[in-house]
């Protein structure tokens, strides 16, 4: 009797051990087969038009009519009567649900978090727009680690440092890095205006005050301040985000709720009192 106690307390201990040992990998199987049902993934679509025939765009129904809103856009062209109407002021249809294709990386592709990767949100979210539209379906560690580093070697450069680059001055570098010519900065109120770009098929860049997204997946609860992609919807109120603050931020979901409630520009330092913007970027101008 003794020896058979000795056999199954031996037994229990190398399955605890095991256990232990694999615990993450248990706990990202259990969350992969808890994930919600997603929709599958819509590629980009080019619009029509050329940047000869858009001008200037003005604030449209999206943004609520406020004026304060910041475009870097192509100087005014005389109006033609073929011109292409604004994509975000035209009444569309918008789908149920729907999620972009979106390569998601890391901040710290080879998981490494030292600098410049602990503060290279704003760069990966960036990087990951861009390859949508350049219909790039996955971008591997090598990829991604270069492309973070030649940005923050950029930015390093033009501006004299990297770290915590607000919505206007990620837009500008947006415009000036990556070429895109048509770039907004829009404020929101509510999750059906971030609905109403995405639903058009168009990924947008939202700044957060990072503690506030409540993600159990973030070191110490999260940055001060954070940015992430969101790329889709889903009819139950869940935003599909590519989030590049952790491993698993691949299709991860946040509710429509904790999103608007989180949302906060850098603010010089005062996150938690920054205001809701969110970043377009329109690729009919692309160059």
């Amino acid at each position: 009797m003794k020896k058979k106690l000795i056999v199954v307390g031996g037994v229990i201990l190398a399955v605890g051990i095991v256990g232990y040992l694999l615990r993450h990998n248990i706990l990202d199987a259990w969350e992969e087969m808890n994930r919600p049902n997603l929709p599958a993934p819509v590629a980009f679509t080019p619009p029509t038009g050329t940047s000869t025939q858009l001008a200037t765009a003005q604030p449209s129904s999206i943004e609520g009519g406020v004026s304060k809103s910041e475009h870097y856009a192509l100087e005014s062209s005389p109006q033609q009567k073929n011109a292409p109407v604004d994509p975000l002021a035209s009444s569309v249809q918008l789908p149920n649900d729907i999620n972009l294709d979106v390569p998601w990386m890391s901040q710290a592709p080879d998981a490494n978090w030292d600098m410049p990767y602990q503060e290279a949100c704003e760069e990966a979210s960036m990087i990951m727009v861009d390859r949508f539209y350049k219909k790039v379906t996955h971008i591997d560690v090598a990829d991604a680690d270069k492309a973070v580093k030649d940005l923050v070697d950029y930015e390093n450069k033009v501006r004299g440092d990297y770290k915590d680059t607000n919505a206007q001055e990620t837009a500008k570098i947006i415009y000036d890095y990556f070429g895109y010519k048509d770039v907004r900065v829009i404020p929101f109120k509510t999750s059906d205006q971030i609905k109403q770009v995405v639903g058009r098929g168009y990924p947008v860049i939202i700044p957060f005050s990072g503690k506030d997204l409540k993600n159990p997946n973030f070191h110490n609860g999260g940055p001060l301040y954070h940015m992430l992609v969101i790329k889709g919807y889903t009819a139950d109120g869940l935003f599909i985000t590519d989030d590049p603050g952790t491993r698993k931020g691949k299709d991860y979901t946040y509710t429509y709720e904790r999103i608007v409630d989180a949302a906060h520009d850098w603010n010089g330092g005062k996150v938690t009192e920054g205001a809701k913007f969110m970043i377009v970027v329109l690729p009919n101008v692309a160059q």
